[in-house]
């Protein structure tokens, strides 16, 4: 039987295989020769280095690797060491030395086009104010950026590292005989090329303007690449657990918003950016203060295409002006995107020293124990304003979304749909709910979470922000005084004027009905009887998913092994055992090797990436508020 597979083109496999799930992609290698040629480079384009369950080992055999190394476009680097392990508490910490060891492989991986770092959330000096160690401490923390920047940017030495390695080992008071890294299995003079990232995310970034990461060759190397237009961070804060209220006076969040369209924002990076995620863990904008003009006034991101904050908060009336601004020369009149994830105005404040004459507070003041003077101010600004502005002058924006993500909790229906997946038999539900987690910044624009029935699929990336009218619009109140938090958060528009609910909800219903107007000026709206998307075609148990109209119109049989019998499937006979066997043999020095590590999902948004390229709304699909429209042709 001649197999369908040789008829299609190379972009519509690329379409089925950048959806499909990983043992889905395992299984289509065993089909035959040329799906495994096909689903091979799916099979290593993404792979993790984790400092706990058994991926060191793995990473390092695809790293020694050429022919597997060089299909590798995604990278996961997270520093948590075990799952069962708490941070914060003033235990021994075991030091992750087999991923430090491995970390340097990375150098290797030169084709790789997205970078995604994750640490510990809790983040301080090595010994905090109030006795409370922190495992993960800036130098630490600078030792893994600092040489995953080295190796990303080809700038890798061994001398380089031994030098980090003794600092940090001074920090950690290490004896003479206590264990340390160790390199000498590698090809020392290997120092790789420049990657040409496209996609940088980093979660629980430190708050603290580490010049020794900023002042780094290899760092500025990263951030000026013109390839690199994708960023999204969540910045993680200093807490003080037993008196949550001190927090206020730790000067290095100050520090790092007031420096940091010098650093993590600065101009090489924010010209070519079209994504931009930013994320902290507390509200910022105004306290500390964060003023976006220092990233340029009359043109700022002048590409930018998707803009999601996080816990931002709105103040003054020139950051209305200032929104409308962005994304100039971007080719689509402005910003396309824009996500507000628990993003509130601020309508009164009691702080410490009050204002400067830009309406903000000094930090200096702020922090200042021996020396407290409140003064109370109010902030005139309103969401109707907002909003009756923007409708008029965002003349691009396509999808604007407010609301509450999933910040602190998995989003229930993708931890539903993955545990109920009859390809997932074997999941480790505690690593996946770990996966999950703490991925607001990367899943803003999935679909909102809702209890309905049916069409589960919609989930299977995570959740984005919801679409409810108490998680969106929202006013907050500031109040130094009291604790555990100055922000106020509960039941604070009963002090606002009473009809200012009522104008909002009016300013809200004309943006959406004027953006939606502005979507299906020139498009066609896709209508699929019970639809799904992505659009699931099943082959036997693989489940490819099309974003292609042209693949719509095949024939298709359903095969009755199919993992849903109701779907169709393009194949209809397996190779038998011993072609089976032979395949499986192909890549064997590195399958044998807890080949399961990478079965387990990570989510990834569907929304403005397809395949790991930037998914552009005006030559493709557009998302809006959870529908997806087709551009006419």
């Amino acid at each position: 039987m001649v197999f369908s597979e040789i008829a299609f083109a190379p972009e519509i496999w690329d379409n089925i295989c950048a959806h499909l799930t990983p043992p889905s992609i395992a299984n289509l290698r065993l089909a035959s020769l040329s799906f495994n040629n096909i689903a091979l480079p799916w099979k290593y384009r993404s792979i993790r280095l984790e400092a706990f369950g058994p991926s060191v080992e793995r990473f390092i055999d695809i790293a020694k690797t050429p022919k597997l190394r060089n299909l590798v476009r995604e990278i996961t680097i997270d520093t948590r060491i075990d799952l069962e392990w708490e941070y914060a508490r003033n235990e021994t910490y075991p030091f992750p030395t087999p991923f430090m060891n491995a970390l340097p492989y990375l150098r290797y991986f030169t084709r790789a086009t997205a970078l995604h770092i994750r640490f510990e959330e809790h983040c301080g000096k090595a010994e905090g104010m109030y006795d409370l160690d922190i495992a993960e401490t800036y130098l630490f923390r600078y030792k893994v950026l600092d040489t995953i920047f080295h190796c990303a940017a080809g700038l890798w030495t061994l001398e380089k590292q031994l030098k980090m390695d003794e600092e940090l080992d001074e920090e950690r008071y290490m004896d003479e005989g206590d264990e340390k890294c160790d390199y000498s299995d590698q090809d020392l003079e290997f120092r790789g090329s420049c990657f040409a990232l496209q996609e940088l995310t980093i979660a629980n970034l430190a708050d603290y303007a580490d010049a020794d990461i900023t002042d780094s060759e290899a760092w500025q190397t990263i951030m000026a690449l013109p390839t690199l237009v994708d960023f999204k961070v969540f910045i993680a804060s200093e807490e003080d657990e037993a008196a949550p209220e001190n927090a206020v006076y730790f000067e290095e969040k100050y520090e790092f918003f007031d420096s940091l369209h010098l650093t993590w924002l600065s101009p090489n990076l924010t010209q070519n950016l079209r994504v931009l995620s930013l994320y902290f863990k507390d509200y910022w904008g105004w306290c500390p203060v964060m003023d976006l003009r220092s990233c340029g006034y009359d043109s700022p991101f002048p590409q930018l295409k998707v803009l999601a904050l996080g816990n931002y908060v709105f103040s003054h009336d020139w950051q209305v002006e200032w929104f409308p601004k962005i994304g100039k020369e971007n080719g689509s009149g402005g910003l396309k995107e824009l996500y507000l994830d628990d993003c509130p105005i601020l309508f009164h404040a009691r702080q410490n020293g009050g204002v400067d004459e830009s309406g903000y507070p000094d930090y200096l003041t702020v922090t200042r124990r021996d020396a407290y003077h409140p003064q109370d101010l109010d902030f005139p600004l309103r969401w109707h304003r907002v909003l009756a502005q923007w409708k008029d002058s965002m003349k691009g924006l396509k999808v604007f979304r407010m609301g509450h993500g999933s910040w602190w909790y998995r989003p229930e229906r993708t931890f539903q749909l993955l545990s109920d997946d009859p390809e997932y038999t074997n999941l480790d539900h505690s690593v996946l709910d770990y996966r999950l987690l703490h991925n607001t910044h990367r899943t803003f624009a999935c679909p909102a979470p809702s209890e309905e029935e049916g069409q589960p699929e919609k989930w299977r990336h995570g959740a984005g922000l919801d679409d409810q009218r108490e998680t969106r619009m929202k006013y907050i109140e500031y109040n130094i005084g009291v604790g555990p938090t100055p922000w106020l958060e509960d039941d604070q528009e009963a002090e606002l004027e009473e009809d200012t609910a009522d104008k909002d909800d009016v300013a809200w219903d004309a943006m959406i009905t004027a953006i939606q107007a502005r979507c299906k000026s020139g498009v066609i709206k896709v209508e699929i009887k019970d639809f799904k998307m992505p659009f699931p075609v099943v082959i036997y148990n693989l489940r490819a998913i099309s974003e292609v109209p042209s693949l719509r119109k095949w024939s298709y049989t359903t095969g009755e092994n199919a993992h849903n019998s109701a779907q169709p499937a393009i194949i209809e006979t397996p190779y038998g055992e011993d072609a089976f066997e032979e395949i499986a043999n192909i890549s064997d020095e590195v399958e044998s090797l807890h080949d399961s590590d990478d079965e387990t999902p990570y989510p990834e948004s569907p929304i403005t990436y397809n395949g790991g390229q930037y998914f552009d709304a005006e030559d493709y699909f557009y998302h809006n508020n959870g529908k997806y429209f087709e551009k006419a042709l």
